[in-house]
């Protein structure tokens, strides 16, 4: 399969090159429904996710990217699927929750796009959304990197986020929390300096 191809290659080239440690695997629970997301700087994001899960991910990315040739069909070959970042996509958040249901791994950044700025308005509430409907756990993951070769980078898997604790709430206020509960987790340490210094 050409996806568990490309993770292989890509691991080979990507671990030692950007010396990626993997935090927190015993995190990940055997469950039959469950969503990943992180926060996103950098095209190299997804890449990072791949390579360090054990599992297979279906990668929610921007349409405008699957315009590019290349970029456009490495996206595919790593099973994404396109989403209007502007504005709510029904058909990509049906398409979502319908994956979820078939046992498959969403992959998720709910900023929508890459940020420079760490700020909770950035993060959409699509991935609850998904969560919700298809009473999903969330598994938080945090990308701590400068994305410079020869410098450390984290991968920081947290605990799920248990879709049952907002199911007493009504969706809109479901909907924050379990939002503002994302934002918290994928950018735990972001006080941290990622300086060139720091990550010798």
């Amino acid at each position: 399969m050409l996806y568990n191809f490309l993770v292989v290659l890509l691991k080979i080239i990507c671990f030692p090159i950007f010396r990626i440690k993997v935090k927190g695997l015993e995190n990940i629970e055997e469950t039959d429904k469950v969503i990943v997301c992180a926060n996103h700087k950098s095209l190299l994001d997804p890449i990072f996710l791949a390579i360090s899960l054990p599992q297979r991910i279906y990668f929610m990315a921007k349409k405008e990217l699957f315009d590019k040739p290349f970029v456009g069909g490495f996206l595919k070959a790593l099973g994404a699927f396109p989403v209007d970042r502007f504005g709510r996509d029904l058909k990509a958040l049906r398409a979502s929750v319908a994956l979820v249901n078939e046992g498959k791994i969403l992959g998720i950044f709910p900023e929508g796009t890459r940020v420079k700025e760490v700020k909770r308005e950035n993060v959409k509430d699509g991935v609850a959304f998904v969560a919700l409907k298809a009473k999903a756990d969330i598994m938080p993951v945090e990308i701590i990197s400068t994305y410079k070769p020869f410098r450390k980078s984290e991968i920081l898997i947290k605990k799920p986020i248990a879709v049952s604790e907002f199911a007493s709430l009504k969706n809109k206020e479901a909907m924050k929390k379990m939002t503002d509960r994302v934002y918290d987790k994928i950018y735990e340490h972001h006080t941290i300096v990622e300086s060139e210094n720091q990550w010798k």
